[in-house]
Order: C-alpha cells, then structure tokens, then sequence
C-alpha cells in the first residue's frame, strides 16, 4: 500500500509539473479551460456566453431555449509553441460541449449539460543518457510520458420565466473525470536493456451549485449575471485519496445592446477563483485567480440558398488557470463564426475560429487555431 501511495503521488506530480516538460503554456498544472461555451458563444470571443441557453455559464439563460434541442460541438485546436531553441506544432481534439434542453410549459425548463471543464492530454519525449548496472554502463534511453483525461462538469439546471423581462435558474453541478498516465523508460537494444513501462489513473470527483439572472429592462438592453460556488475536489488512485482542493468559485455579469437594427453587442466580465486548487496536492500545483473578459457582436448577414446566415465576432482577454515557472500566463484571442438554419429551421450549424496569443512573460509563445463545429438539432 505504501508504494501504491507512493507511485500515485508521482503521477499527480506529473499531472501538475511545469510546462517546460509538457511543451505548452495552455497545459500548465491540471490543464486548459475551453471555456464552456457554445461554438455560437465563442464565435462572439464568449461576449454572449451569459445569454446562451447551449452554453454552460449561466443556468437562467436555458429559458430562452423557445424549443427542445439537443447540441454537439466538436473543437479541434492547433498549436504551435515557440522557444529559443526551436518551435514544435501539436494538435488536440476535442468534443468540449453537449446539451439537452427541454422546455416544460410556457414558464419553466430544465437543462441537462456535459461540458470540458479542465483539458488534459498531453505527450512528451526525452532522450537522455544513464548509468545502468553494476558494470556501470552509460546508456543512452528515452521517456515518454503520455497524460490523456479531463475534469468535466455535469450540470443539471432549472429555470423560470413569467415574462420576457426575468429568468431566473439554478444548476446542481458533479464535477468527474480522469486522468491516464503512462510513464515508460525504452533503451535502444532491446537485448541487452529490458524497457519498462509504468501506467497509472488519478480520478477527480466534486460538487457545485450555481445560480443565474437575467433582466431585460427595455426592448434594447439586457443584463445577466450568475455564479457558481464550488464544494470540495478530491483526487484518488484507485481506493487511494491522494489530494483534495476546492472547485473554483465563478462569477460573471453581462451587457448586451440591441438598439442597432439586426445587431446585438455584448460586454461580459468573469472571475474565476483557481487558487482554491492549489491544496489539491504537494505536487507543485499553482493556480492564479484571474479575470476573463471579451467584447462580441452578433448580426444578420447575408441570405445563401433561402437562408439568412447570422454573422459574429469578438475579442477575449484572460489569464489562465496556472503559472508558467512562478509567472501568470495571460491568453488574448479572436474570433469570428457563423450560424446558418438546416432543414426547415429544425436543425442549426454553428462554427467559429479562435486565434489564441498565450504568453508568460518569457521566451516561450504559443499560438493556437481552435475550430468549433457545432450542431443543434430540434426534435
């Protein structure tokens, strides 16, 4: 029992160290936040997140549904990480977003969301040299570390309308999720050198509770607040607890304006507490408390094939979960998307593209393309 501890205090070591193993800033300690929002949402930089029944923010905005409907987004993301020595490009795929919504007479509807809270997949190789034996032989060896998991936030939510002017919800939220390590030491003869390989899983468990509104005071204007407050993160190796911590505390306020005919611009600001991480374990774990804002719009477009395509863009600026080497890592992005109506309005494509600027205050950059594809279908 002892060296299980111990091998799976290791592995949370890994999970959390620096990125100067793991080669990029977005998969600093326990990893990258997407963000939780729709691919309609993130077309506008997240400005419209709070309002957005298929975005897992506020849980008041899933009276705006109008129907039922089901939604898949799928977000691959390109990387290109640049240090002195060199660049290297990685890809990570990602399926960040899927929700049912069903409204439950003209007042109340219930929502039931699976959303990529914190994602985890990384590889990395080493090649280095070592003394093996008793002959003291100097061998040369390569490690591979391998981590593929995800913390997810499961939200069930609740809301009520009497009018277009109030919403009001509430969302239960069970935090879940893994991480699959595979630790391997490989020596080029094989013959000579027996390779050896190490696998292990930490899973992740908790609660939140959080709570939305939404006023709507005039025909032109709009605002939206919400928050979740967090309950405790636990850590386990199997039957082994390994670290605890709490789940960030959220809170976000929004503005949006429609007095421009066919056009709504949104303003929103959020604050996450990822400092409540940092006692998760010994392993080094650095979360930094930090802002995220954006400024989006959203208007009509152009009419292809019978269809008024709607139009959007926006700009977002954030700091990320976890530091770089002791120094916060700040990520500026951009973005634009479209909506187009399918099949008589019973179905919805949205997409949006994200240029992401990471930097830490240092000779390491990153920059990243993330496409979101997402489809809602109404039954």
């Amino acid at each position: 029992m002892i060296r299980k501890s111990l091998f799976a205090t290791a592995l949370l070591a890994i999970v959390a160290s620096r990125s100067g193993a793991q080669g990029a800033l977005s998969l600093e300690g326990l990893g990258y936040p997407p963000g939780q929002f729709s691919a309609r949402a993130e077309g506008t930089g997240g400005a419209l997140a709070d309002f957005d029944p298929l975005s897992l923010v506020s849980p008041a905005a899933i009276a705006s549904a109008g129907s039922a409907a089901l939604f898949f987004q799928y977000s691959p993301e390109f990387r290109r990480v640049t240090t002195a020595s060199g660049s290297a490009k990685t890809t990570t795929a990602r399926f960040p977003l899927v929700t049912g919504v069903l409204p439950m007479g003209d007042q109340w509807a219930l929502g039931l969301s699976s959303s990529t809270f914190l994602d985890r997949s990384s590889e990395t190789s080493l090649k280095r040299t070592q003394i093996v034996g008793a002959a003291t032989d100097t061998v040369s060896l390569t490690e591979q570390n391998k981590v593929l998991g995800a913390i997810n936030d499961v939200r069930l939510a609740l809301a009520w309308s009497s009018s277009p002017v109030l919403r009001i919800g509430a969302g239960f939220h069970v935090f879940a999720g893994s991480n699959r390590l595979t630790l391997s030491q490989l020596f080029p003869d094989s013959a000579k050198y027996i390779s050896t390989t190490q696998t292990g899983r930490i899973s992740y468990a908790g609660l939140a509770a959080s709570l939305g509104v939404e006023i709507h005071p005039s025909r032109v204007l709009a605002l939206a607040v919400s928050g979740r407050k967090g309950g405790d993160l636990r850590a386990e190796s199997g039957d082994t607890a390994i670290g605890s911590g709490r789940i960030p505390d959220h809170y976000s306020a929004s503005l949006t304006f429609e007095g421009i005919p066919g056009a709504a611009i949104s303003a929103r600001v959020a604050h996450d507490g990822w400092s409540s991480l940092n006692s998760l374990s010994s392993s080094g774990i650095q979360g930094i408390d930090g802002w995220d804002s954006a400024v989006g719009v959203e208007a009509t477009g152009p009419r292809f094939l019978q269809r008024i395509i709607t139009v959007r863009a926006g700009a977002r600026f954030r700091t990320l979960p976890f530091a770089f080497n002791g120094e916060k890592v700040s990520e500026t992005s951009f973005a634009a998307g479209f909506g187009a109506p399918l099949t008589r309005d019973r179905a919805a494509l949205d997409f949006s593209i994200q240029r992401a600027s990471r930097t830490a205050g240092s000779d390491v950059k990153e920059r990243g393309f993330i496409l979101s594809f997402g489809l809602r279908v109404s039954p």
